[in-house]
């Protein structure tokens, strides 16, 4: 079975890696994973939180939280280069 499988063209493989690290690292797709973080996190604690204004001031604050922890690690690495 090995014989009949051909194996891709190693810039080919490259090429592609280079795209998917284009858009894993692109900016739109990091605050939709932030988004998806705190949405995540606001309802694992959905039922210690006791109103609906709560868990979305709630929400917001953990994405706030998360964009500038992403933001201030973002920028002192960008500093070292």
């Amino acid at each position: 079975m090995r014989f009949f499988y051909k194996r891709p063209n190693p810039k080919s493989v490259s090429e592609e890696l280079e795209t998917l690290m284009e858009v894993m690292v692109s900016d739109m797709f990091i605050y939709l994973d932030l988004f998806i973080f705190s949405l995540i996190f606001t309802m694992f604690m959905s039922p210690v939180i006791p109103s609906l204004f709560m868990k979305i001031l709630f929400f917001l604050a953990s994405y706030g939280f998360f964009y500038s922890l992403y933001y201030f690690i973002v920028s002192k690495i960008m500093i070292k280069k």
